[in-house]
């Protein structure tokens, strides 16, 4: 019998390389025109081949938003997904600067050196969004302290819960969880900082002023923690007032009852020790007019944890 040629053995390969090429090649003009939506008069060029679609961007700005000002930018972002996860987008950057304002009272900014981002989104809903930002900044302006942590973790994603039955709060509409590694208020002590925050609303996020009719935003959990144990666990609602303000009303249970009436003051934090039995304080008020209840008087005489570090000073 008669070899077959070497070269013709190779057709089809070759024949399956120019498809998959003419597919990839499709993707890309698809995910370059995205990008180039998102962030107009900026040049796209999409590398990655064969594995990933992929660009970088230099000086990247997006803003927009009409209730809520949007504004992100960064010195440098690459941008990335899988051919085959069009749902799945994976930022990374150096330098990101990130602020959502609604007006003083109401706004954050986030800063950090740099970013790893996720994005999932199914059927036009947000699966997830996480963030990883090292080096991080950030400021809430219904908070009077500056944040600052080694590492800060931002999980959020869309929820269609029913109406609770025995809650005076509507459905969950969305789920933000946060992590911070070393974090700093006003230059405190570094704690670790664990956060579950329930939004609840009318309907879906997709206008502030139809969520500030009658939406809440529902701190579940919220941990301030060193090496030796919690300092501070707080549960708290956040209802807003029109796009003027937010009114704030919770409860902390610590074993550093003094520390904490300290940092709400704004005063110097005190020389205090770990109680043995955490006490429950409360808070309510309007961004920036917060007041703090529920300091026992007969602090100097109870049972303290002599053994473990003082408490930490969590603003200085």
């Amino acid at each position: 019998m008669r070899r077959v040629p070497l070269w013709l053995t190779l057709v089809p390969l070759a024949t399956g390389l120019g498809l998959y090429f003419w597919l990839w090649s499709d993707w890309a003009a698809d995910f370059g025109a995205g990008i180039e939506g998102w962030l107009p008069n900026t040049p796209v060029i999409v590398t990655g081949f064969p594995y990933r679609l992929e660009t970088s961007v230099v000086t990247p700005h997006l803003a927009g938003g009409d209730a809520v000002h949007l504004a992100a930018s960064a010195d440098r972002a690459r941008i990335n997904r899988g051919p085959f996860q069009p749902d799945l987008t994976i930022i990374q950057a150096d330098g990101l600067r990130f602020s959502a304002t609604v007006s003083s009272a109401i706004n954050a900014t986030i800063a950090g050196k740099t970013a790893l981002s996720s994005v999932h989104v199914v059927a036009g809903r947000l699966a997830r969004l996480s963030t990883v930002i090292e080096a991080a900044t950030a400021h809430l302006g219904f908070l009077p302290v500056a944040i600052a942590a080694d590492t800060l973790e931002l999980h959020l994603r869309e929820r269609g819960d029913a109406a609770p039955v025995t809650s005076p709060a509507g459905p969950v509409r969305g789920q933000l969880v946060i992590a911070g590694q070393r974090l700093r208020l006003d230059g405190g002590d570094a704690l670790t900082l664990a956060a579950d925050v329930l939004i609840t609303g009318p309907g879906r996020l997709t206008g502030y002023d139809a969520w500030a009719a009658t939406g809440t935003a529902e701190i579940t959990t919220l941990t301030l923690a060193d090496a030796s144990g919690d300092v501070a666990r707080v549960k708290a609602t956040l209802v807003p007032q029109g796009r003027g303000a937010l009114r704030l009303a919770g409860t902390i249970d610590t074993v550093c009852p003094a520390s904490i009436a300290a940092a709400f003051a704004g005063t110097a934090p005190p020389a205090e020790q770990r109680l043995r039995t955490p006490v429950q304080l409360a808070f309510a008020g309007t961004s920036g007019a917060v007041l703090l209840s529920g300091v026992p008087a007969d602090l100097p005489a109870r049972a303290v944890r002599g053994q473990v570090p003082a408490c930490p000073a969590l603003r200085k």
